[in-house]
């Protein structure tokens, strides 16, 4: 039940999104065709005594402004004066950059259009476009459009794959990655809005910054999905191993007895990793640093170019390959030694330098994002390495380290020639 309202309420915002994303595409051209009549609307000869399509400058003061940053919903407004003393409102879509410099008394020119301010500029020569000005809606819609409908479009296509395939985990683990990567394209469409919209750039600057990130979050989202299909169901192990997650895996063998055979294999090959709840989650804080890292760098104008330009390209680049190599991170152990597979390379530890396997805590730990306890394989010939994804946050840590510790004994003792035997998993 749980399960099916999640699903309806996932498929009913994306076809909200979607519904929303088309209506502001429709107004896109509304838009742009009134940008393009206010750019080419000839300087008036004289000053306006109704509406006209002519561009007027007009002198004010300022009377009054407010930014309103402290009241939700309401604009940033102020009160210009024209000679003849009669107030004019007019309203802003942000604070700056000549709003926030206002100050009762101020001298500023308004552009007039269709009997509205359309553009304001101080005495220092700096301009803002009003709520009324024509020259932001096509961005405004655009960014709407990109945003609304590439998550209700990802959305949706997740959305459906869950319901047509519902029962099959794998597939639902697939849907599941497609509609969060549309959870993400949408965001990103947004604060690339947001820093094209504050830094003034031009309207190509929104696919310019976006195009590149849409190519690498449908890179992760395919990626993603074709490793969530490959996957095994939770509670089944890897192909060619058994898994060692909590509930399946019965108690180790017991140590064996003086005079008795040690046990063959103690419960080999295993093999461990991060939970894919963890996974996903880290990678998700991963894509949203990332991109606010990028963003951040081109709004904040932040030099050089080439320095914007590298870390722009690099950076993404770095976090596909993490994303990419992440699944594949984890800890084998199996007749041969201890596996550590890194993101770059892969550390083998053979049995005969293996001295201990030792459980301990993780200082500073407080259970929350980081485990409480560590396993760490001590070497013969001195120092230590850990056992990535052998934690309290996905194993039960004293049992495994007993099936380890048989299995170390099992074949350290081993001497005089004898035939190795096969390991024998855990039935």
């Amino acid at each position: 039940m749980e399960k099916a309202g999640r699903v309806v309420v996932w498929l009913a915002t994306a076809l909200l999104g979607l519904l929303v994303g088309v209506a502001s595409a429709l107004e896109v051209g509304g838009a742009l065709e009134r940008d393009r009549e206010y750019r080419a609307s000839p300087v008036c000869t004289s000053a306006p005594v109704t509406a006209s399509a002519c561009v007027w400058e007009q002198s004010f003061s300022v009377r009054d402004s407010d930014t309103n940053t402290d009241e939700r919903g309401k604009a940033p407004a102020a009160t210009l004066l024209l000679p003849s003393g009669k107030p004019w409102e007019v309203s802003f879509r942000n604070t700056g950059p000549v709003l926030s410099q206002m100050r009762p008394g101020d001298a500023v020119v308004g552009l007039v259009w269709r009997g509205g301010i359309v553009e304001v500029r101080d005495a220092d020569g700096r301009r803002q476009q009003t709520a009324y000005g024509p020259s932001e809606w096509p961005a405004d819609r655009l960014g709407g459009a990109l945003a609304f409908i590439s998550f209700g479009l990802i959305a949706l296509v997740g959305s459906v794959w869950m319901i047509v395939k519902s029962g099959d985990r794998r597939h639902e683990r697939a849907a599941a990655m497609v509609r969060w990567h549309g959870v993400a394209l949408g965001v990103t469409a947004l604060l690339t809005l947001w820093a094209q919209a504050n830094n003034g750039w031009p309207l190509w600057a929104i696919g310019a910054i976006w195009g590149p990130i849409v190519l690498v979050l449908l890179a992760t989202m395919v990626v993603s999905a074709i490793a969530a299909l490959r996957s095994t169901v939770e509670g089944g192990g890897p192909a060619g191993g058994l898994s060692a997650r909590r509930d399946p895996a019965p108690p180790p063998p017991p140590p064996a007895g003086e005079g008795q055979a040690a046990p063959v294999g103690g419960g080999l090959p295993r093999e461990y990793r991060m939970s894919r709840r963890r996974r996903n989650g880290l990678i998700a804080v991963l894509v949203a640093k990332t991109a606010v890292l990028v963003l951040v760098v081109w709004s904040e104008d932040i030099p050089p170019l080439w320095f914007q330009v590298g870390l722009s390209v690099l950076t993404p680049l770095i976090v596909l390959a993490f994303i990419v190599r992440m699944p594949r991170c984890g800890t084998l152990v199996d007749s041969t030694g201890i596996h550590i597979r890194g993101i770059t390379h892969t550390r083998r530890v053979a049995w005969e330098d293996v001295q201990e396997i030792r459980a301990e805590p993780l200082r500073g730990s407080d259970g929350g994002l980081t485990p409480r306890v560590l396993v760490y394989v001590y070497l013969t010939g001195g120092g230590r390495k850990v056992l990535q994804y052998l934690d309290d946050k996905g194993y039960d840590v004293d049992r495994e380290v007993a099936v380890l510790d048989v299995a170390r004994a099992a074949r350290r003792g081993r001497s005089g020639g004898a035939a190795d035997v096969p390991d024998v998993p855990v039935a």
